[in-house]
């Protein structure tokens, strides 16, 4: 098990941010480095973290320029920890301080184990670098003043307050990243959605907790988390049914409609997304006329006629199907001159094979003149695919054979 990451990254900050995340890779110019490693900080990072660090009870520019300081320090030795991570798998890592926190990217791929590792490097870091040695310091007796105690009450709550709220089972915090990659290793690599829910349950029970202790910044981080793996887990379903209605689409196109009938109906009694129901109802539909239910097919598109309506090669079928053969033929060649690339047009021309009607589109198409030829090659290409050779030599033959004179 190895996981391709065209942009592994680690990131870390404030509890609003701390994760191992899959960013764009970025073309903008880093500040400094160190080590050899790039770092960018953007201004909206000091922004941030001067307002997460400002005292309304006691408002004090020096306070809030040691927090800042302080910040900047404890999450770069955070990212650098993720970074030598990165550096020590052999992968280029570089380093930007956002608004939100931190975030280390090195493009190349990771084990499940190795993602675990890279992700524990950052939080650890700046608990052990960082953390422990403020903690000392302030159960001691060497700082008496009330500003030096303050910063370093600052540098044991960022380096190990927020180091520890990373580190929760919450993605996309560093956390989450290492229960996510552990479930990788204990499922072998098989989908599953346990990190994601283990996430959104987390962040629910943190932002209660938040808001029983009047942290109401940190229940709304909270809420925040669990929007975003709400939206992972509505992505991913999205994703799995695509991944169904595909099976659906080569069934049909193996001619096997019966069993394209059954694994449709499985997606549509999952309740999809609008974008999915469409499809998956056209399908449904497309597997209904092949069967020879040509009312089926038509009930099939009205039932869910609000996720929107069927491709004009459907309805070319359909026409076909009904034995207008003069409108159907019309309306095929309309829709692979026209309609967008898409499986629809595949099962356009398994529709003009299977009703005779191949070289009758070819020669209507050819009428279209350059977009007709041209999607005429596409629709040899498609017969072909689809089974039908001979259709598909001869639709091929009859485009040859059309003069190239159009004006």
């Amino acid at each position: 098990m190895r996981r391709r990451l065209s942009e592994s990254s680690a990131a870390a900050g404030p509890p609003t941010l701390g994760a191992v995340v899959l960013p764009v890779p970025s073309s903008k110019r880093s500040h400094f480095s160190l080590g050899g490693i790039p770092v960018r900080v953007e201004p909206a990072f000091f922004v941030i973290i001067a307002i997460l660090g400002y005292n309304p009870y006691r408002p004090s520019l020096p306070g809030v320029l040691w927090w800042i300081a302080i910040a900047f320090v404890s999450i770069l030795v955070h990212e650098l920890g993720h970074a030598v991570a990165f550096r020590i798998y052999g992968l280029r890592p570089s380093i930007t301080l956002h608004g939100l926190g931190g975030l280390t990217s090195g493009s190349g791929e990771l084990s499940p184990v190795r993602h675990i590792i890279v992700s524990l490097a950052g939080p650890l870091s700046a608990l052990l670098l960082l953390g422990v040695p403020s903690f000392l310091l302030a159960q001691s007796d060497a700082i008496t003043s009330i500003e030096g105690r303050d910063a370093v009450d600052a540098a044991v709550w960022i380096n190990i307050g927020w180091s520890l709220l990373n580190l929760l089972p919450v993605l996309p915090l560093d956390g989450g990243q290492v229960f996510a990659s552990a479930v990788d290793i204990g499922t072998r690599g098989r989908p599953t959605r346990l990190p994601e829910i283990v996430s959104i349950v987390v962040a629910a029970l943190l932002a209660l907790v938040a808001v029983a202790a009047g942290v109401y910044f940190g229940a709304l981080i909270a809420v925040m988390f669990a929007a975003i793996n709400i939206s992972a887990l509505s992505r991913r379903k999205r994703e799995d049914l695509g991944v169904e209605l595909q099976q659906v689409h080569r069934l049909l196109l193996g001619h096997r409609p019966a069993e394209a009938e059954a694994a449709a109906r499985e997606v549509l009694a999952k309740r999809p997304s609008a974008d999915v129901l469409r499809w998956a109802s056209e399908l449904l539909a497309w597997s209904l006329l092949w069967q020879g239910d040509v009312n089926g097919a038509e009930q099939a598109v009205l039932r869910y006629a609000h996720a929107g309506q069927p491709s004009s090669s459907f309805r070319a079928a359909q026409a076909l199907a009904s034995a207008r053969t003069n409108e159907g033929v019309t309306m095929l060649a309309w829709a692979l001159a026209n309609e967008p690339a898409g499986p629809a047009k595949s099962l356009a021309a398994v529709a003009a094979a299977g009703s005779g009607q191949a070289l009758a589109v070819s020669h209507e198409l050819l009428l279209l003149g350059p977009p007709g030829a041209r999607a005429n090659d596409l629709f040899a290409q498609l017969l072909d695919y689809a089974g039908y050779q001979a259709d598909a030599t001869a639709v091929k033959q009859l485009g040859q054979q059309q003069p190239h004179d159009w004006n």
